[in-house]
């Protein structure tokens, strides 16, 4: 029964510092309520964790680390929990960790797919080096979706992927909200539009000089920036230039809950964006977003309603005018109609994972025999004794 499962997430994402982080950040927090146990093994920046080891830099950004998992730690955690479901998304150092010990501890893994990994290589590394880095990471993939006993992703286009790779039921499974954004009260939104919000990783995949550009057009709106990434010093330098043009940095979530309320669009002008957990919190506090069609989370229908996504060959000046010359109560339709989306996401994203973490530990008894390691024995060991 689902109120009887132990569920353990093994995650590299640092929490509460990109989509992927919050994303399991946010579920653990509403499954405590309705499974027996939950734990989330991710690195922290402000309480780092018990399993968390040392820190190296990450290629092509500086601006965010790698963590190291305590193998020690983690094998301890795990023999405790005794876990029905090891959740990872991958391929990471926490992830693979958490992977090869659910094998030799017979413990079903549901692995994750919200990162097209290709596409972010092909920005950021390039020639003999990208390739590489391709290679290594669609082996790894494909190593540890073969070895999954069930994969879950969170758009139409990734079950597509999925698919392509040879995985021929994978699980749709939506986004869930954080309290901060569902719990406060909401304000209702202005009938023009005149603050102008982005939220997210000052990264290439972001088209972030879209929206400065913006900024640059329309000196008679004020936009505001909060995130962190390796772009950081493009958008100082445009702040300096600006009178229009704010930037927050890095943000703890109710800082951004207070931020998307006192702004009345939202925009995420991505090329490469799995989902887009920003819109969707926006979408909970009534707040009119503007997504581009590489966003995962155009395709959901309960969501079509209150989003507006750009059109093909369309500018975001362009779609700005489009949404201003739409009527008033249109605009409040549009808002009104992504709070009720995004709640009903919220309820039913519940229910899709735990169904997906039953089914996945229903088939504990169907899982091979752990290959001898010697590796694991000494671990074994160690956990035992560590204090």
């Amino acid at each position: 029964m689902n109120s009887e499962l132990r569920i353990l997430f093994i995650v590299d994402a640092i929490q509460g510092r990109n989509g992927v982080g919050t994303y399991f950040q946010d579920l653990a927090c509403h499954l405590e309520k309705r499974v027996a146990q939950v734990e989330l093994v991710a690195p922290s920046l402000e309480t780092p964790h018990p399993c968390q080891g040392i820190a190296l830099p990450m290629p092509g950004d500086a601006t965010q680390k790698v963590f190291l998992p305590r193998m020690r730690r983690l094998t301890q955690l795990a023999m405790a929990m005794k876990p029905h479901v090891i959740v990872v998304p991958g391929p990471g150092l926490f992830a693979v960790a958490g992977f090869w010990l659910a094998s030799k501890l017979s413990i079903p893994v549901c692995m994750t797919h919200q990162t097209d990994y290709s596409k972010l290589v092909d920005l950021y590394w390039q020639g003999f080096t990208g390739r590489f880095a391709q290679t290594m990471l669609a082996w790894t993939n494909l190593f540890m979706f073969r070895g999954s006993t069930s994969i879950a992703t969170i758009s139409q286009p990734q079950v597509q992927q999925l698919r392509r790779q040879g995985i021929p039921h994978p699980h749709l499974v939506g986004t869930t909200l954080a309290p901060e954004f569902i719990e406060p009260a909401i304000s209702e939104p202005r009938q023009h539009i005149k603050k102008i919000l982005f939220v997210g990783r000052l990264a290439a995949e972001k088209n972030l000089h879209h929206f400065l550009e913006l900024a640059t057009q329309r000196p008679d709106l004020q936009f505001s920036i909060v995130g962190d990434g390796p772009l950081r010093a493009m958008v100082e330098q445009q702040v300096k230039r600006s009178h229009n043009l704010a930037f927050l940095g890095w943000c703890p979530r109710q800082t951004v809950r207070q931020q998307v309320d006192q702004h009345d669009l939202l925009i995420l002008p991505s090329s490469v964006e799995a989902f887009g957990t920003v819109a969707l919190e926006a979408m909970a506090r009534k707040r009119l977003v503007l997504t581009t069609p590489a966003c995962g989370i155009n395709d959901w229908k309960t969501l079509a309603k209150g989003l507006v996504v750009m059109e093909a060959g369309e500018t975001l000046l362009q779609a700005l005018q489009r949404i201003e010359a739409l009527p008033t109560a249109e605009r409040a339709y549009i808002c009104q109609q992504g709070y009720r989306g995004a709640r009903q996401l919220n309820e039913d994203t519940l229910d899709q994972w735990l169904s997906v973490l039953q089914i996945t530990a229903n088939k504990a008894h169907l899982l091979p025999r752990p290959i001898p390691s010697a590796t694991f024995a000494v671990l074994r060991r160690l956990a035992a004794y560590q204090t």
